[in-house]
């Protein structure tokens, strides 16, 4: 029963998934999110942690460990050479396009773990246990076997034929027990730990696994461990069976033997599930999406693409655009009216990049790119507490971002929306085209999106723009992308539109 409501739910979630019902999955609050990663510029320009964001849309990972791998994958620049990019996607590849296995992968993932939260169990590789280090825990070793034999029939004997010392002989062990006690307690949790993950991860710890017998054996004795846990729920027959048996000594010597025969084995297994748990959200996007395609990495340092969209987008509302093909020192400037999709269109190209660089299926077809770091600056934030405006806050990103592109391995990628928009049009297109003409010294790449038309007369600007259409006296959207230069505006339409009086349109 359990069974079958585990893949009833699975198979819910993943209907809400491919549907684009993300409101019902089962998702991360932002709170759950380390600070670092909900603080770092692409989560917060791209809407990476949100609620119903990207990580949320994409996310099937259970492990800790697995998780932080997923993150990093796409939140370090400078994490990807060719090599390691090309590696990740055959991986997945390899998974995806294998029907039944990544159904089986996904399925064993989540059939015991159906909830977010319970991705905390830390770190549960194995290392040499440190408990019998020390003098005294070397005779202890020898000794605790001897005494828990001796301790039981001396007590018996003393009770028939009266004899002495039994109270100093228990007070004795009291004291052996209480040097230990602390030590042992840290030992039953790492116990307890490799325990419950061992039972949560059976079947997937079976399934790849090339010794089902020994594996098997393996995750029976570190369960059976784990079972002994319950006793220290009871002080006093915990305290009683350690006075007589040394009862934790001979659990923990039993811990010493499991990982002296199986704890290298488990590490590669562990080692070989975070791996998979890591890549099981593109694996999971790629069996679910048929119609997405793998990018090419190619040696010539080309960014391009056939279509693209964003993958968050409901199919229905989903409008796919080009790429034109671009070089090291580009400048794409775009220009349009509010709403028309510009920024829509910079979020859907900076995505598609974090997938490619992950090894993923990107949302979009004859995708092209090359070694990169990403930078963004969608939204700047002030600071009441630092006493940062929204100008300076800017300005200190733009700083970040001019100081840290460098193409010698990997080229800057830019994505700028809307910047220096807390100065005067004078002097924010003498500071934006002096920032962009740095940039282009240094060999990146820049997306710009602006208001300011000037802009795109720069020389080296590749001109493009969204637009939008009067029909029946409405004003609508098609989110297509053009060349050259918008040449309409719709502020003071949408202002009216929502009731604000415009009483004169001449400046």
């Amino acid at each position: 029963m359990e069974n079958l409501e585990g893949n009833i739910d699975f198979t819910r979630q993943e209907l809400f998934r491919i549907t684009g019902n993300h409101k019902n999955l089962r998702v991360r609050e932002p709170w759950e999110y380390p600070e670092s990663i909900r603080n770092h510029p692409l989560s917060i320009d791209l809407d990476l942690c949100n609620k119903y964001g990207f990580f949320s849309y994409l996310d099937t990972t259970v492990t800790k460990q697995g998780f932080q791998e997923f993150l990093n994958v796409f939140l370090k620049n400078d994490v990807a050479g060719n090599k390691e990019i090309l590696e990740r996607q055959s991986f997945i590849k390899g998974i995806s396009e294998k029907k039944y296995k990544a159904y089986l992968l996904l399925k064993f993932f989540h059939l015991k773990i159906r909830e977010p939260q319970i991705k905390s169990e830390g770190n549960v590789f194995v290392n040499p246990i440190s408990f019998w280090k020390g003098n005294f825990r070397r005779i202890l070793v020898y000794l605790f076997p001897i005494l828990s034999v001796f301790t039981p029939l001396y007590g018996i004997i003393s009770l028939l034929f009266d004899l002495p010392l039994l109270p100093l002989l228990l007070f004795c062990n009291g004291m052996i027990f209480l040097s230990y006690r602390k030590e042992s307690l840290r030992t039953w949790k790492e116990i307890a730990k490799l325990s419950s993950t061992a039972s949560e991860f059976s079947k997937l710890i079976l399934y790849v696994s090339k010794e089902k017998r020994t594996t098997k054996k393996q995750l029976k004795q570190i369960t059976s461990l784990g079972d002994s846990y319950e006793i220290l729920i009871s002080p006093l027959p915990h305290i009683i069976l350690n006075v007589l048996f040394f009862w934790d000594l001979w659990k923990i010597r039993k811990f010493s033997q499991w990982i002296h025969h199986y704890g290298e084995v488990w590490n590669q297994k562990w080692t070989e599930i975070v791996k998979l748990d890591s890549v099981s959200p593109f694996v999971n996007d790629s069996f679910l999406h048929r119609e997405y395609n793998f990018p090419n990495l190619t040696e010539t340092n080309t960014l391009k693409a056939s279509q693209i969209t964003h993958p968050l987008l409901p199919k229905e509302k989903s409008v796919f655009n080009p790429l034109t093909e671009i070089h090291p020192g580009d400048l794409v400037v775009i220009t349009g009216s509010n709403m028309s999709g510009k920024t829509t269109y910079l979020r859907s190209v900076a995505v598609s990049l974090l997938l490619a660089r992950a090894g993923s299926k990107v949302c979009g077809t004859s995708f092209e790119f090359m070694p990169f770091q990403i930078h963004t600056l969608i939204r700047s934030q002030d600071s009441l507490e630092d006493g940062v405006s929204f100008f300076y806050s800017e300005v200190r990103r733009l700083a970040d971002i001019l100081n840290s592109a460098n193409s010698e391995s990997h080229i800057p990628i830019l994505f700028l929306d809307e910047i220096l928009k807390g100065t005067n049009s004078k002097e924010r297109y003498i500071a934006t085209r002096e920032l962009l003409f740095a940039l282009r010294e240094k060999g990146a790449i820049v997306f710009v999106t602006t208001h300011d038309l000037k802009l795109s007369e720069i020389p080296w600007a590749k001109q493009f723009h969204f637009t939008e259409l009067e029909v029946n006296g409405r004003m609508e959207f098609d989110y297509k992308i053009r060349p050259g230069v918008s040449t309409s505006t719709n502020a003071l339409k949408i202002l009216k539109k929502e009731g604000i009086p415009i009483r004169n349109e001449e400046v």
